[in-house]
């Protein structure tokens, strides 16, 4: 019961009654622990250990969220085939063909124009009619117009080249960045050239994951790995889709737990390493008059077990462990409370529950008029 107001009545805390403290204690889950004194060897096995970092899988909605080791996170698949071959003549791209008119034979007269491949792939070349274009390459259809040359019994003077790519494009889309539309030439195009001006914004210790969409083939790249590969590029295709997400990494934090200021997680990452001194001496984290200083611990789980490595700092020389030891994703600092501030808690609760009985004989007493 709490204590009652100045019109004499007493209100009752809200209580779910389940079990009993011992019998819920029964289902809960126990571990092992192994105590570590924090020594310099303990600090160097402990800093061994490899920053692991956690993904969440969230792309199902019909499924529960999942974690997953980083690493697993991409997994990297490159196309085998790394040679689109020669460029394709297609629908609304522009040729640019020129031709010598022997007018005067001693002054050749070059003449050039520009003929965009028609809606149904062909090209009206003058005295030769019209020709299919789609579909061959540059070089095919160079062919073409020389065998027709030779059947109308013209000289082979004109040449051929294409002057604008429309037909073909390769789209990019992603996180951060706006959609985009590159168009496909007869020039090599690089995924690595593509990606690396598409405007992510690309931070220390985040990766983004690249997939390549290419006739019905996924093919994965990590963001770092392709920006700093020294190995074969990456040749586009036409009609390649490129998309790029950020991974979507799970926040890392330390939890401080026990005789602290405040319950608190701690923001950590693998760029900037907090050590146990920037954990327990920032902000109010350890209280001088309640927290147990010889009582420092670090839980740290592997795999099913847990090791607490434990930290006396009451000779202010040990210290220098805690300015050496790094943290790691989901440890846990706890600071145990003094023998005497817990001695002076068990006190205030039993003179406080006299009080309050004194205080509720005293508002029935009133009431009643005595």
């Amino acid at each position: 019961m709490v204590g009652a107001n100045s019109c004499g009545r007493a209100y009752f805390p809200i209580e779910l009654k389940t079990k009993s403290r011992a019998e819920r204690s029964k289902g809960q889950e126990k571990n092992n622990v192994q105590l570590v004194a924090l020594t310099e060897k303990s600090t160097l096995d402990a800093n061994n250990a490899p920053y692991k970092r956690k993904v969440i899988v969230a792309n199902d909605l019909t499924q529960a969220a999942k974690l997953i080791p980083s690493e697993q996170a991409i997994v990297e698949r490159f196309p085998k085939n790394n040679d689109p071959g020669p460029y394709i003549i297609g629908i609304g791209d522009v040729l640019s063909v020129s031709e010598i008119l022997a007018t005067d034979p001693s002054v050749p007269t070059f003449v050039t124009r520009q003929i965009a491949i028609s809606d149904e792939g062909f090209i009206n070349v003058y005295g030769l009619g019209s020709l299919q274009a789609s579909g061959l390459t540059q070089s095919e259809l160079q062919d073409k117009i020389y065998q027709k040359l030779l059947e109308v019994g013209r000289p082979r003077t004109m040449e051929l080249s294409l002057s604008e790519f429309n037909s073909k494009r390769i789209f990019l889309n992603g996180d951060g960045i706006s959609s985009n539309v590159i168009k496909y030439t007869n020039y090599p195009i690089f995924l690595e050239d593509v990606v690396a001006t598409s405007g992510i914004k690309q931070e220390a210790g985040f990766d983004y994951k690249i997939l390549l969409m290419r006739n019905e083939q996924e093919y994965t790249f990590s963001f770092i790995n392709l920006m700093k590969s020294k190995g074969p590029r990456v040749r586009l295709f036409p009609d390649d889709r490129i998309f790029i997400n950020a991974v979507n990494y799970s926040l890392e934090t330390v939890l401080v737990v026990g005789e602290t200021g405040a319950q608190r997680a701690v923001p950590i990452t693998s760029i900037q390493r907090p050590t146990l001194s920037d954990t327990i001496f920032s902000g109010s984290v350890l209280r001088s008059g309640s927290s147990d200083f010889s009582q420092i611990y670090v839980l740290r789980q592997i795999e099913k077990n847990f090791k607490a490595y434990h930290l006396d700092i009451t000779d202010p020389t040990r210290i220098k462990l805690a300015k050496k030891f790094e943290m790691r994703p989901d440890d846990i600092v706890f600071v145990a409370a003094q023998p005497l501030t817990l001695y002076s808690r068990t006190l205030q609760q039993i003179l406080g529950s006299v009080g309050l009985t004194l205080q509720g004989r005293d508002t029935l007493r009133s009431e009643l008029g005595n």
